[in-house]
């Protein structure tokens, strides 16, 4: 999952900072100075407060840096984005890591003499904790280019070189109880005596606002690993450090029950001796980010993978590994914690997200191809029914609509203009209960995440994923029906002219805080992989190799543990008893699981709830400001909340992150279907129910076209905002400026939204590709059923649209699902001539008639793109013919002259697949040659049949 950096990933940090208001706070400590005049325009006030807070931010007396570096740890949050460009561009983010580093190094040499180690000065640790809550909150709120930033002016030297050896150096001091007061040896002198309250307010420091660093600290690392891979590279050059300490959190979270236990135990057998003084625990807030930081460091990134396991040639098992095990099995969290205001259900929560995160962390562990002991073991934790419950029983329980619904009650109690108070935070009121929401849902957005790499991995136990979901009855008619009862006919996919279709949407209608445009796909199985945020330069390399060559050793290694899984699921179909109502027999109970987890998936994919997909126009900062339009939204993405930038908001703020959660939760919930669907068609036998075949196939094909409909509709709607507003500008000249910004935000706003149809629609194009293969295949006795609608959307809607014709492997990946499709569906039983015909007809114009069609700029829009698609073609091509028995080959292929343009094309295919550099992409290369082999022998068999009836 590693390699994209999901830029609002369940990133719930505790993005609470200190929101003093910029104006006030800065000029309270500057009574020497006069007050701004009145007559001072607000633009050059806030200019000057700015200036004010980054001169303070480098002053010689430490109280007034703590405080400029708290006010902008929460400024950052707060500032509109305008005015957060022009303070970053005052180099904030070079003297926040100037003060940072300003921190002195460890004055002990090991964890041995930590106790004698001498704590930072107060006000220097205060303002480098602060400072790095300022970098936390930009690299977790702001774009990604920030991090790029970060790491070009140097983040990571103080970060590895001061704040990791102190953090792993006074962790022990922190869980220890609190020392007692350092008292000056007599006779007190003045020096003495300062030195001394020096000391105890270090120390005090030290223990109030250590989890807070650790936090901070382990956050941005976090964020870093997620970046990028130069990033990464320079992580892994200090990736025993990183690992260490994430694990000792980790460890120091869970371990210390039953020392204490013992410790109590012998107290009492010693009599009168007093009891050895209990140790803190982690809190799990600071846990959880640990293993977020050791999720994103070592996805995808098998450098790190050595530091959790053994060293080579031990022979006991890993102490890391048995720490995330440990973990993993347990459902509940220690008996005690700390952190001081940490709820019964707070920490149910941040437990079940630590399972998750761990199952996440050994996953990536047990994908590789490593034999060693401790990976073996590894998988077979995985592969047992109760740690897949951690994953299964989340999604299993999940009930969106519930959460929403309860989420808006809520946010009707908070008052956005109230003051901070104890009452607000208490854990009964309205923002605590709104913020138990919204972890809740961001665990489960975690583990949707988790799940899809799993269900692609391979590592999961084919067994309970193969047959499980064959009934009996198959060829009864009502296996082919929906469940609902209402309807008199067979649906069987696109159906053009139903208007409750439309369910992604009216106009600008979805949030997009978890999009990313570096998921990339291989076509060679259809997996959706997550990686870290590529460079334009990257994206652009494999978009010319084409995304079947990725020479990425790790991605290869998932192809071979998709292979494996795939023999396992034929083994499984062929060898697997049958009861005497003839249902695959699954061991350990797990057939419900297997059988309900697609619909379970498709449940959480379909976008009914209120707060699904919305933009940030739909949410206001007061209740007063909602609108009717709220009222008359029915839950889907097309809702009429928000009609154009110019629409009243109809949502409070509150609801925004919550909003954010779900629409992500629908995006990965319809990408892990898509991988799931795509391993169980890996199995040449594999066999599913038909009605949820059913189900997911016609559900799958009405979200990708409401998502293309809601994307055509926002296209038409920005260029007419935007044509309104050159008129508008063009009549008030004076006014011009501020529409512009507000104009360059939405456009923002437009394309994040855009970002998120595309997920929903390749990867909803993969449901429909492995669900043809599943119902479509004869050997599986399929009974998919594919209305009349289907062929038409998919070539005239799917195919030719803006998210698949952009050249980048997203859009490559949505043609070459939507060819494979379609190759399904053009040869089904029962096909009709016609539409045989219009999916022949279309495959071949993909194929470049000539030579001067590949080497012309003008080529036809229809012919293939790239050498992914164009082999699709051939292929989806050779097996629409390639049983010349069927009944429409006859006045399909032979009378329609097919053959003719097929022996055309010929020549055009081989130009295409020489430009195809065999040194740089020999895999790709080899591929290509064995489909021209295929194709010219494929031409000359028919010829041959030709030859022989006449």
């Amino acid at each position: 999952m590693g390699k994209v950096r999901h830029r609002k990933r369940t990133r719930d940090a505790r993005l609470q900072a200190t929101q003093q208001p910029l104006v006030g706070t800065t000029s309270s400590h500057q009574d020497g100075e006069a007050a701004a005049p009145a007559s001072m325009k607000k633009g050059a006030r806030r200019d000057a407060d700015m200036a004010q807070l980054l001169e303070q931010l480098n002053s010689q007396d430490g109280r007034e840096r703590t405080l400029a570096s708290a006010t902008l740890a929460g400024l950052v949050l707060s500032l509109p984005p305008l005015q957060l460009r022009l303070l970053l561009s005052k180099n904030l983010i070079g003297q926040l890591i100037e003060r940072v580093a300003a921190l002195p190094p460890s004055s002990s040499s090991s964890a041995a003499d930590a106790d004698a180690a001498t704590p930072p000065p107060s006000h220097d640790l205060a303002t480098a904790i602060e400072s790095l809550g300022a970098l936390r909150n930009l690299a977790v709120s702001g774009p990604t280019h920030l991090l790029s930033e970060m790491h070009n002016k140097r983040i990571l030297q103080p970060l590895v070189s001061v704040h990791l050896p102190l953090l792993a150096q006074f962790l022990p001091i922190r869980l220890a109880p609190a020392p007692a007061l350092v008292k000056p040896s007599m006779p007190a002198t003045a020096g003495a005596r300062r030195a001394a309250e020096d000391l105890n307010e270090a120390n005090d420091t030290l223990r109030r606002s250590f989890w807070d660093w650790a936090e901070n600290t382990l956050t941005v690392l976090w964020c870093l690993a997620e970046s990028n891979t130069k990033i990464l590279a320079s992580l892994n050059q200090h990736a025993q450090a990183i690992v260490g300490l994430c694990v000792a959190f980790l460890q120091h979270a869970i371990d210390f029950s039953v020392e204490d236990e013992e410790s109590e135990a012998a107290s009492k057998g010693k009599g009168k001796q007093q009891p050895a003084p209990k140790q803190s625990r982690v809190p799990l807030y600071v846990a959880v980010a640990a293993a977020q930081t050791l999720h994103a460091f070592v996805s995808s990134n098998p450098a790190a993978h050595s530091q959790l396991l053994s060293p080579p040639g031990s022979y006991t098992f890993s102490p890391s590994l048995s720490v995330l095990l440990s973990i993993l099995s347990a459902p509940s969290p220690p008996s005690t914690t700390t952190g001081g205001t940490t709820t019964t259900a707070d920490a149910a929560e941040e437990w079940t997200q630590l399972r998750v995160l761990a199952f996440g962390v050994l996953l990536e562990i047990a994908k590789g191809r490593s034999k060693r002991r401790d990976v073996e073991t590894v998988r077979e934790q995985l592969r047992t029914d109760e740690a897949q419950e951690v994953l299964l029983e989340l999604v299993r329980d999940a009930d969106l609509n519930k959460a929403v619904e309860e989420a808006r009650a809520v946010a009707g109690q908070i008052d956005p203009t109230a003051l901070p108070s104890r009452a607000a935070d208490s854990s009964d009121s309205p923002n605590a209960r709104l913020a138990a929401l919204e972890r809740r849902a961001q665990t489960l957005q975690l583990a949707l995440e988790v799940l899809s790499e799993w269900l692609a991995s391979g590592v999961p136990n084919s067994a309970l994923l193969a047959n499980a979901g064959e009934i009996d009855g198959a060829d009864d008619e009502d296996g082919m029906m929906r469940d609902s009862g209402d309807e008199e006919e067979e649906w069987g996919g696109a159906a053009m002219d139903v208007e409750d279709a439309d369910m992604m949407g009216d106009d600008d209608d979805d949030d997009a805080g978890e999009g990313d445009a570096s998921v990339i796909k291989q076509e060679q199985d259809g997996v959706i992989r997550r990686r870290r945020g590529d460079t334009p330069e990257a994206v652009a390399r494999r978009m010319q190799r084409g995304a079947g060559n990725d020479d990425d050793d790790e991605l290869g290694a998932d192809d071979e543990m998709l292979d494996d899984l795939a023999a396992t699921a034929d083994s499984d179909a062929e060898e697997g008893g049958e009861d005497e109502n003839g249902s695959a027999e699954v061991a350990n109970g797990s057939v419900l699981l297997a059988a309900s987890l697609p619909l379970q998936l498709l449940a959480l994919s379909r976008p009914a709830t209120a707060l699904s997909f919305l933009p940030l126009t739909a949410f206001a900062e007061t209740s007063s400001s909602l609108t009717a339009a709220s009222k008359g939204s029915n839950g889907l993405i097309g809702t009429a909340a928000v009609e154009g930038f110019s629409a009243a908001a109809a949502f409070p703020a509150a609801l925004s992150t919550l909003s954010e959660a779900v629409t992500t939760i629908h995006v990965r919930a319809i990408e892990a279907l898509n991988n799931l669907y795509v391993t169980l068609s890996r199995g040449k036998k594999t066999r599913r129910d038909p009605k949820e075949l059913q189900e997911v196939f016609e559900t799958a094909l009405g979200l990708v076209q409401g998502a293309l409909e809601a994307a055509s509709k926002a296209s038409a709607s920005n260029d007419g905002a935007a044509a309104a507003e050159v008129v508008s500008a063009s009549g008030k000249k004076g006014k011009s400026g501020g529409g512009s910004g507000t104009r360059k935000q939405q456009e923002e706003e437009v394309d994040e939204v855009q970002e998120r149809r595309r997920e929903v629609v390749m990867a909803g194009m993969g449901v429909v590709w492995g669900c043809t293969i599943l119902g479509l295949d004869p050997e599986r006795n399929g009974k998919l059923v594919v209305g009349p609608d289907t062929t038409p959307f998919l070539i005239q809607h799917v195919y030719p649209s803006a998210f698949a014709a952009v050249q980048t492997p997203a859009g490559e990946a949505i043609r070459v699902r939507t060819l494979g499709a379609l190759g399904w569906i053009g040869r089904r039983k029962g096909v009709s001539a016609e539409e045989n015909a219009t999916i022949g007809r279309f495959l071949l114009s993909l194929l470049p008639a000539s030579r001067a069609a590949v080497v012309t700029n003008s080529a036809p829009p229809t012919v293939a793109a790239t050498p992914d698609i164009l082999l699709e073609a051939i292929d989806s091509f050779i097996d629409l013919y390639a049983d010349e028995e069927r009944d429409y080959d006859v006045p399909v292929f032979r009378q329609g002259g097919m053959l003719d343009e097929l022996d055309k094309s010929v020549q055009g295919v081989r130009a295409a697949i020489k430009k195809i550099d065999k040194s740089k992409f020999p895999e790709l290369r080899a591929r290509a040659d064995g489909n021209l082999n295929n194709l010219v022998a494929f031409v000359q068999y028919r010829k041959d049949i030709l030859k022989a009836r006449k």
